[in-house]
């Protein structure tokens, strides 16, 4: 009677953890990168780039303008791949990241802008819409790390608008 409780707690867990691992699942989108249009929610007027590596996820724009890649998180949907994550800048602020990759290679993201001083919170709503692109435009995080240390987000006229 003792074994049959002890096999059923056991096998109880091992559910629960293998349930979690894949609600809480990481890397999965790991070389895989989609071009699109970012901007406003109601027109995404700026070509830009997302990039999965190393179970971080970043954008070409972002990273431009000094937010950092960010550790991104996976869920499998019936409509799709679900990824959330955040890319955070010292100075201007954090985004927040909401996306769905479907099947045929689609993806669209709603992203949370938010920069905070201590006199005011603004927030924007922002969206991506893309495609997956073949593996001649993949990064590695790793680079793109080493690239950041050469950003001035000054420098570029696409920063001023976050």
């Amino acid at each position: 009677m003792f074994l049959r409780i002890v096999i059923s707690l056991i096998a109880a867990m091992l559910l629960t953890l293998a349930a979690t691992a894949e609600v809480n699942a990481e890397g999965v989108l790991d070389g895989h990168s989609f071009s699109g249009m970012i901007g406003p929610a109601e027109d995404p007027d700026l070509e830009d780039s997302l990039y999965f590596d190393d179970g971080h996820f970043w954008s070409a724009i972002c990273t431009s303008c000094g937010f950092a890649p960010g550790p991104y998180l996976t869920e499998q949907t019936a409509d799709g791949l679900r990824f959330t994550g955040t890319l955070e800048s010292e100075s201007r602020g954090r985004f927040e990241y909401d996306g769905l990759v479907r099947a045929d290679g689609s993806i669209r993201v709603s992203i949370t802008w938010e920069r905070r001083r201590w006199y005011w919170t603004s927030r924007r709503e922002i969206l991506f819409v893309g495609e997956r692109t073949s593996g001649f435009e993949m990064a590695s995080l790793s680079e793109m790390r080493q690239e950041m240390k050469l950003v001035n987000p000054e420098s570029s006229p696409l920063c001023s608008r976050f």
